[in-house]
C-alpha cells in the first residue's frame, strides 16, 4: 500500500523565498537595486530592499492566516449544530430518612488541568529567545548594523 503524501497547501513558497534570499542575497539585491535604479532614476540602497522584501513577507504571511481563519470558520459554521437531548428527565434521587439530600454532600473533587506546556519546557525556550536575541543584538552592534 502507498503511504499517504501530505498535500501541500501553498504556503511553502515562503520558506523557499527565504532560503534563496539568505543564499543569493547579495547578487540578487544588487541586480535589483540597478534594476530600480535604471527604472525610475531613484536610488535605492539594499537595506531599503531588504526592508521591502520583509515587509512583503510579512504581509503575505497576514493575508494567509486571514484567509486560513476565514476558511476555518465557513467550515465551523457548515457543520452540524450541537443538540440539547430531549428525552425524558431522569427522576431526581431518593430522599434519606433525615432529609438530606445524599447526592449534594458527596460532591466528587474539583477537576484538575494539566498545563498544555511543561513550565520548564516554557521558562527554558523563553531564556533561549532571550540569550540569541542578546547575541543577535551583539552581532549588529559590532558590525555597525545599530
Amino acid at each position: 500500500m502507498e503511504p499517504k503524501r501530505k498535500r501541500s497547501d501553498g504556503r511553502n513558497w515562503i520558506s523557499l523565498v527565504i532560503f534563496l534570499v539568505i543564499a543569493f542575497g547579495s547578487p540578487v539585491s544588487k541586480f535589483i537595486t540597478s534594476l530600480i535604479f535604471q527604472t525610475t532614476g531613484q536610488p535605492v540602497s539594499s537595506s531599503t530592499l531588504a526592508i521591502g522584501l520583509v515587509s512583503l513577507i510579512v504581509l503575505a504571511v497576514a493575508v494567509s492566516v486571514i484567509s486560513s481563519v476565514v476558511r476555518g470558520v465557513g467550515r465551523i459554521n457548515t457543520g452540524s449544530e450541537t443538540q440539547l437531548p430531549s428525552g425524558p428527565m431522569p427522576a431526581p434521587p431518593p430522599m434519606n430518612a433525615g432529609g438530606t439530600d445524599q447526592s449534594t454532600s458527596q460532591f466528587p473533587g474539583s477537576p484538575r488541568f494539566e498545563p498544555m506546556i511543561n513550565p520548564r519546557i516554557l521558562a527554558f525556550g523563553i531564556i533561549g529567545l532571550i540569550f540569541f536575541g542578546g547575541v543577535f543584538l551583539a552581532i549588529l552592534s559590532i558590525f555597525g548594523a545599530l
